[in-house]
């Protein structure tokens, strides 16, 4: 019963969110010395200290008081919903696929300076109607993140990543790297968005190398019109997750890792790979300053011609967006102000770059990433070898939804058939 009620509680604070709900009037800001006040939502808590330097090195030099209004233990879609009936929501707030559903609440940044740098396509997802209603925060990418100095020893001279294209050559280096006294091949990180929402993505990516082809299949799960047992593309990417297993450092109790346990066993030494992405470069480094990494791809196939076999996964992790609905107009100006400082003065830059570790998404950066992982991604981007984030167009629950089913999978907790079966269940559920 309890559960029942939490979930009618919520359910109301969606449909207040949804409809327009609980708006007042935007407040009247500022104090005696005419400082804006804003405030930021922060979905990314592991740049939270780096980030609070740079508002408030921004709000020093333009009068502003900034507040970081964490997630506080709720997921974001829950965060935003809660804040917004409250009639509290944020300035700005960095959101992804709670897009769609806040997004006539969003203001219109199609005339901002920033907009004349942007690179092509980035601003894709937040455009409505030619309006252009969310900037770019940045791209990531996810894959298998190696340490070089491991992989050399494993192969007896200099690692070649291009050389791992299919299910065979990732066998071969898994039990290269094992063979290393002290060593284990790879650490899988066992969180729900890690395998729901990083891992579970080549597998829909990789289903065409055309967009339009992948986006129906994804609609085609959700219709009921896909057999899994017959799709190629998941058998193959099963049997990726099976490699993944056979050689996991924690295979005995694969549900236990912590995030920051997988950056320690890379950056130590003691694991070859780690399936993640480069917003771990920061614990990386600290834990190793000299450290030397780079990404592999996640072969989906013992195809090396295959699409999917030689990418990784890109894309804009999220985007800024600023509040019309319950924001004064002197909130949004200077909300807006932070946004073109954030990516177009000198001091921006460097906190965008050398705090924050981001890569930028403009035109006439002055400032260039130098770490090893940015300089593996925008090689992938380079080459354009890199597979859309299918991810960012999952449902609200999918990535916990699918993150559960690969949790029980990994964990031998279920088998292929009725892993299969949870994956299919749970799109044809989606509304």
């Amino acid at each position: 019963m309890k559960k029942f009620l939490s979930f009618l509680m919520f359910v109301a604070l969606l449909a207040l969110a949804a409809c327009g709900g609980n708006d007042d009037p935007a407040p009247t800001q500022g104090n005696d010395d005419s400082e804006t006040e804003i405030s930021i939502l922060l979905s990314k808590p592991e740049i939270a200290k780096e980030f609070e330097v740079a508002v408030n090195e921004f709000g020093k030099e333009n009068n502003v008081k900034v507040t970081i209004i964490p997630l506080a233990g709720s997921n974001l879609f829950e965060r935003m919903t809660s804040l917004y009936s409250s009639g509290n929501a944020p300035t700005i707030s960095m959101i992804s696929a709670e897009f769609e559903t806040f997004k006539d609440r969003f203001l219109d940044l199609s005339n901002e300076p920033w907009m004349d740098n942007v690179q092509a396509g980035m601003t894709d997802f937040v455009t409505v109607e030619d309006q252009v209603l969310g900037m770019p925060l940045t791209v990531e990418a996810f894959g298998y993140i190696y340490n070089k100095e491991v992989l050399d020893a494993a192969v007896g001279g200099e690692f070649d990543p291009t050389a791992v294209k299919t299910h065979d050559d990732f066998r071969s280096l898994l039990e290269k790297i094992a063979a290393l006294e002290g060593v284990d091949a790879i650490h899988v990180s066992p969180m729900d968005w890690s395998l729901g929402a990083h891992l579970s993505n080549p597998f829909f990516a990789a289903q065409s190398s055309d967009r339009d082809e992948r986006h129906q299949f994804m609609q085609d799960m959700i219709d009921g019109n896909v057999s899994l047992e017959d799709n190629e593309v998941f058998n193959d990417w099963v049997t990726t997750l099976d490699l993944m297993k056979e050689f996991n450092s924690s295979k005995n109790s694969p549900l236990s890792p912590q995030y920051d346990d997988g950056a320690l066993a890379l950056a130590s030494g003691n694991v070859g790979l780690w399936f993640m992405g480069n917003w771990a470069y920061p614990q990386l480094k600290e834990i190793d300053p000299e450290g030397n990494y780079g990404f592999l791809p996640v072969p989906i196939s013992n195809d090396a011609a295959d699409f999917g076999n030689t990418q990784i996964s890109v894309g804009v992790p999220s985007y800024l967006v600023v509040d019309k609905s319950q924001n004064s107009e002197e909130q949004q100006e200077a909300a807006k102000k932070f946004l073109n400082w954030l990516v177009s003065t000198e001091a921006g830059q460097e906190h965008y770059v050398t705090g924050l570790n981001l890569i930028p998404v403009f035109d006439g950066f002055s400032i260039k990433p130098e770490d090893s992982l940015s300089l593996s991604i925008l090689d992938y981007m380079s080459g354009d070898d890199t597979l859309e984030w299918m991810n960012s167009y999952y449902p609200a629950d999918g990535f916990a939804a699918m993150g559960s089913s690969m949790q029980k999978y990994i964990s031998d907790n279920s088998d292929k058939a009725e892993f299969t079966k949870e994956f299919e269940d749970y799109w044809k559920s989606v509304k």
